[in-house]
């Protein structure tokens, strides 16, 4: 019987932002790959993972997830050693399904593309946890929004170029080819060097949007995939299920973040209601939280943007009814919220005319 993860009614993940210093939680396996383009280009490799305080012996061998401080140290140290700005694509390009672990393996044996990019919204944190997934379907098709939850300070470009290149990466390998009609928002200014994007990502971009986000049009969704297999899917599934409850168990903002998820429009709950229901005192969640480098507001809040920003951008709703279902009674107190919140006003945060909007 082929497995498929239940995603109804799910609103997409909170944009937590933890503090500086927070556990970024990327899986080693990347890094190795970084250095292996790095002796690729004849770079001293190791001087590279020094420079991160790390050893690839160790690297190799274990299985602890790299914490956000040594990524950046990493990242700078292989931009500066490359002279490429643009370094993110090629590592992502580079990245083998395998290399996702059982997440890969549960999206390009699912049955089609709308499928695997159901696996990728459900499962993503299982392999990449500073970044909140979410895949949303609408009459014209569906979009896949990955959105960084973590302050990447001069890494950000790389880390968002390297998911990037990663997914169009998974997806070619899905269905053989890259299908018509798919679009990339890239939350990132359009650089210089914009080849690059044209060469590792072969589709229609928008730069300067607020999400990295993937349209795919509804023909597009009901394509099969290359190795669609009910029973290889039903077992990475159940894998990738385990790993997301131990996640979710281990992590106090994620469960947080779950519950706010499971949230009506309009209705938060406050801060008690959230302890009692993870069965902890209302000291103990914020300073569980604390430790985890958020707070319940900023979690709240962020629940509340990513849900702001889907309704603007995916429904024909009017900013009075969407003010209404997100708890505003006072429609330009919404809109001074959105404001603050993105920089830009409801109506340009609307679909299709961010790309012109004032800064």
């Amino acid at each position: 019987m082929l497995y498929l993860p239940a995603t109804k009614g799910k609103h997409p993940a909170p944009q937590a932002r933890p503090a500086a210093g927070a556990e970024a939680l990327v899986h080693p396996i990347y890094a190795r790959l970084l250095r292996m383009l790095l002796q690729q280009a004849a770079i001293d490799s190791d001087r590279v993972l020094a420079a991160a305080a790390l050893d690839w012996n160790q690297l190799l061998t274990t299985e602890q997830r790299l914490p956000r401080d040594t990524v950046i140290r990493l990242v700078q140290a292989a931009m500066q050693a490359t002279g490429k700005p643009w370094l993110g694509l090629e590592l992502g390009d580079q990245a083998p399904v395998s290399a996702h672990g059982p997440l890969g393996y549960a999206a390009v044996t699912a049955p089609d593309l709308q499928h695997c990019l159901m696996v990728l919204g459900r499962y993503g944190p299982v392999r990449e946890d500073s970044f909140s997934w979410s895949f949303q379907m609408r009459p014209e098709g569906g979009t896949l929004q990955v959105i960084d939850r973590l302050d990447w300070g001069s890494a950000r470009s790389f880390v968002l170029d390297t998911m990037a290149a990663a997914l169009v990466r998974v997806l070619h390998a899905a269905v053989g080819s890259l299908p018509a009609g798919l679009r990339l928002d890239v939350p990132l200014p359009r650089p210089a060097w914009v080849a690059h994007y044209e060469r590792a990502l072969p589709l229609p971009l928008q730069f300067g949007q607020p999400t990295l986000a993937l349209h795919v049009p509804a023909a597009a969704l009901r394509l099969p995939l290359l190795g669609a297999d009910a029973r290889a899917h039903a077992a990475a599934c159940h894998e990738c299920d385990a790993a997301l409850a131990e996640l979710v168990q281990s992590s106090m903002a994620q469960r947080v973040s779950s519950l706010l998820g499971h949230t009506p429009e309009g209705s938060y709950p406050r801060l008690p209601d959230i302890a009692a229901q993870c069965e902890v005192s209302e000291r103990t969640l914020m300073r569980r939280l604390a430790l985890e480098g958020t707070s319940f507001q900023q979690l709240l809040d962020a629940h509340q943007q990513s849900r702001t920003l889907w309704l603007l951008q995916h429904t024909s709703d009017s900013v009075e009814d969407i003010a209404g279902r997100l708890g505003y009674t006072d429609t330009s107190n919404f809109s001074r919220t959105v404001k603050r919140w993105f920089g830009y006003t409801p109506s340009a945060l609307r679909k299709g005319t961010l790309s012109t909007a004032p800064a």
